[in-house]
């Protein structure tokens, strides 16, 4: 897979297929673009297919000094990376694609920055949650999922990412009977946090209300095509949180929940996500 140089830091990516439409993937917390291999290949079928590692996760560039990291990871220094690269590459117009709070916000933030060259945005697992130093994304998942959010944290900071892996398989913070009973997924994930940053772990991007209003007026007023994915299996609190919030934000979103799945349809259910991305996406062009 190449890395580049872009926005001043190393940026891993791949791109497959050879559609005149692009599709970018953006992926979420200890994740990486290897969290796409059962949805690149038929994805790519139809589009140009690009992800990259977002900062502090897989082979793009980590910052681990805590004094530089709220503004190294940050919402729009990552739609700032997506941008960058699709510049360099050539695409003007493209799809897109947010996975949970940090992929879909950094799409949300993207398609704010530029939407007059988004066709139309899917994200899953996710709202705009509102957040800053006192209030945290993870507070509105209620007491166990603060709690656990809480611990995940403090392991991290003393024993490092694995540690967070471990923690999630006795406690199973956003992992249902779907992940943590597939050897397969358990590997992808144990992969994943194995790179992903410890700093950029305990560093959840903030998100202010008039940065929250901006965005759902950019949808609004540019009528962005746009559908909310929810897992069957999520949580039922999170599950309605998510709705209820994009909803209010933006009213025309579409929202769909994806069989067999949980926060992560793209591991858990890649054929049933597969093919409501493929359906959206062309049903939309269609009616343009």
């Amino acid at each position: 897979m190449p890395k580049i140089s872009l926005n001043g830091i190393e940026i891993n990516y791949r791109e497959a297929g050879q559609g005149e439409q692009t599709l970018l993937l953006i992926h979420n917390l200890t994740s990486n673009i290897d969290g796409f291999d059962q949805n690149v290949p038929e994805l790519a079928k139809y589009y140009r297919v690009v992800a990259m590692d977002i900062r502090g996760h897989g082979r793009t560039s980590h910052e681990e000094d805590p004094d530089k990291a709220a503004s190294f990871y940050h919402f729009d220094r990552m739609a700032e990376d997506q941008m960058a690269l699709l510049d360099h590459l050539g695409i003007n117009k493209f799809w897109l694609f947010g996975q949970a709070y940090w992929g879909a916000n950094t799409a949300l933030h993207l398609a704010d920055r530029i939407p007059e060259r988004v066709n139309g945005v899917v994200i899953s697992s996710a709202s705009m949650i509102l957040s800053d130093e006192t209030h945290k994304p993870y507070d509105p998942l209620g007491e166990t999922g603060r709690a656990n959010f809480l611990r995940m944290h403090r392991l991290a900071r003393e024993h490092g990412m694995m540690a967070v892996y471990q923690d999630r398989l006795d406690y199973g913070q956003f992992w249902g009977p779907k992940v943590l009973g597939s050897p397969e997924i358990l590997a992808v994930f144990a992969r994943a946090h194995e790179t992903t940053s410890v700093t950029a772990f305990v560093t959840p991007p903030y998100l202010t209300q008039s940065r929250r209003d901006r965005i759902a007026a950019t949808f609004r007023q540019n009528n962005i095509p746009i559908m909310l994915l929810v897992g069957e299996d999520e949580a039922a609190h999170n599950r309605h949180y998510f709705i209820s919030e994009m909803r209010a934000d933006i009213p025309h979103i579409h929202v769909m929940m994806i069989p067999d799945s949980g926060h992560y349809p793209t591991i858990e259910n890649p054929r049933d996500f597969n093919q409501a991305l493929l359906d959206f996406y062309a049903g939309t062009a269609a009616r343009k």
